[in-house]
């Protein structure tokens, strides 16, 4: 009887010795870093979507000045064959200049 009593006790002394206190810090540690992650990859997916609306934004401009370009093209020059436009050298230049600046424009807009 005597060494059931013992070992007994001697059972509930190494469970009770056998708990580790570090476990519930390493658990609250755990749950810090996954929602770290949650943020960081909230922050990246917000990142992307701002990155395609510029670059969106960027390409519609770009389009937008081409358009004009070819606007002031039809409006300005005498047609030819084949879809083209005969303009003076130095209109063409000019209107050369302004679709750079447009474009230009576009690029401090919506570039990073």
């Amino acid at each position: 009887m005597k060494r059931v009593h013992l070992f007994a006790v001697g059972l509930l002394s190494m469970i009770a010795g056998c708990q580790d206190t570090r476990v519930p810090a390493l658990e609250e540690r755990v749950k810090q870093l996954e929602e770290r992650t949650r943020q960081l990859e909230a922050e990246r997916t917000k990142s992307a979507d701002n990155d395609a609306a510029r670059r969106g934004k960027l390409e519609s401009c770009v389009a937008d000045a081409n358009a004009d370009f070819q606007r002031n093209l039809e409006s300005n020059g005498t047609k030819a064959g084949h879809g083209s436009y005969n303009v003076p050298v130095p209109l063409l230049e000019q209107m050369q200049r302004q679709k750079q600046a447009k474009i230009e424009e576009c690029r401090l807009l919506y570039s990073k």
